[in-house]
């Protein structure tokens, strides 16, 4: 009777391999679902002193093309992370229901009917069927899913509290998609209003107003200043527009060089803190998402020391980031929370007083949540500040341009209607 070498999966989605003697590989595939394990590959073992004569269509059936890509991930150009929290609600729904990740995953990647997310379901599959935890496997697909949400996860295997933990990261992120959606809401009108602004501003500049110079030309008549500006304009772009272009890109590219560096990231850094609006919205941006993920760490669990480890390496601003790392060494030193925050300044005031009220009460974690609900509103007033004032210089910039074309077409009508006067 053959030999055959087997891996498969067992019913807590373990991964098991050994050897087993059968009939053929049909007799294999039921012993093993008799001892409830599902097979994944199979394959004949030479005995010594024995031949196994295989079939075409089983040596057919072992060669394996893919194998070199078999890691690889069809999302990789994928920006979004709207799939990967789609993936983590319909997760969710089954880790409340009680059943376990492995099963949860397995069940998803046969049922669902999106193609993307049906290869999501199936890659983080392959992942759990080799014995990876789940947050090692959402970590091979990281454009899907932020640090914050991995660390989370890990938290949330590591305390045997994920289905709590990934409800609170689910919430947090439709939280950061409505925000997004509100400022990209906003910004669509005045955007567009620009583009039409500058779409009619070039027909004009390009198409009439040379048309009404030709004629005042023949006419002996001549233009006025603005509409020479405007040509002027025209014909600077339209001969030294490349060059332009190619500075804009020049520089684009040295800024992103100069902030890969430690000291350019930190200086961009440090210059955005400094700016008058924006440096408020990335300092309450900073506060929302440390107080969500230190608050749910706590929360499940998870000691102060490795809580505090894995928040820091999801603040984004170097100097924040820095300012964190200090009081994290405080901390850990014995200085209480709110102090070591204090000490640095990471926090405005008003969250220092209500983590203060929360260590004396022995309520941290409430705090951190009261604290997250009054940024999450600043936040928001913040972005909806900028979105008013974009949307206002946008709008008085379109106005502009067409009050600039408007007054070039009529002085040129005016001025062609003078020369055909003469």
């Amino acid at each position: 009777m053959p030999l055959f070498s087997y891996k498969a999966i067992d019913s807590g989605g373990r991964s098991q391999t050994g050897q087993l003697e059968a009939a053929d590989r049909r007799s294999l595939i039921s012993k093993l679902q008799a001892r409830q394990l599902r097979p994944l590959n199979v394959s004949v073992v030479q005995q010594p002193g024995k031949a196994v004569q295989q079939t075409p269509d089983e040596v057919a059936a072992e060669l394996d093309f893919f194998e070199g890509d078999r890691k690889q991930s069809i999302f990789k150009r994928t920006n979004s992370q709207q799939l990967g929290l789609e993936f983590c609600k319909r997760l969710l729904v089954l880790l409340q229901a009680g059943m376990p990740p492995g099963d949860a995953v397995r069940l998803l990647s046969q049922r669902v009917t999106d193609p993307k997310l049906k290869e999501l379901c199936h890659a983080v599959w392959r992942e759990l069927s080799e014995g990876r935890t789940l947050a090692y496997s959402l970590t091979q697909q990281t454009h899907l899913f932020n640090p914050a949400t991995l660390h989370l996860i890990e938290a949330g295997e590591a305390s045997g509290n994920l289905a709590p933990v990934l409800e609170r990261t689910v919430a947090y992120l439709e939280e950061r998609n409505e925000i997004q959606k509100d400022l990209g809401a906003k910004i669509a009108y005045p955007a567009f209003i620009v583009v039409m602004a500058i779409t009619v501003l070039l027909i004009l500049v390009l198409y009439l107003i040379p048309k009404i110079e030709g004629m005042l030309d023949k006419l002996g008549g001549e233009l006025p200043l603005i509409t020479k500006v405007m040509l002027s304009g025209t014909d600077f772009l339209t001969h030294w527009g490349w060059l332009v272009a190619l500075l804009a890109v020049a520089v684009g590219f040295g800024v992103a060089a100069f902030r890969r560096s430690a000291k350019g990231r930190w200086s961009t850094d440090l210059l955005l803190l400094r700016l008058p609006l924006f440096g408020k919205i990335a300092l309450y941006n900073t506060v929302y998402t440390v107080t969500h993920l230190l608050g749910t760490l706590l929360r499940s669990g998870v000691n102060t020391t490795e809580a505090l480890r894995l928040v820091e390496k999801v603040i984004g601003n170097g100097v924040m980031r820095a300012k964190f790392t200090v009081a994290r060494r405080q901390i850990q030193e014995g200085v209480s929370l709110a102090t070591a925050f204090d000490r640095v300044h990471f926090m405005p005031d008003v969250a220092m007083d209500i983590l203060k009220v929360g260590e004396n009460t022995g309520d941290v974690v409430n705090s951190l949540q009261d604290i997250n609900r009054i940024y999450r509103e600043e936040l928001s007033a913040k972005l909806r500040q900028l979105t008013t004032i974009t949307a206002a210089v946008a709008l008085g910039g379109a106005i502009a341009m067409v009050a600039a074309i408007a007054s070039a077409v009529v002085l040129s009508v005016l001025s062609m209607s003078q020369s055909l006067s003469m």
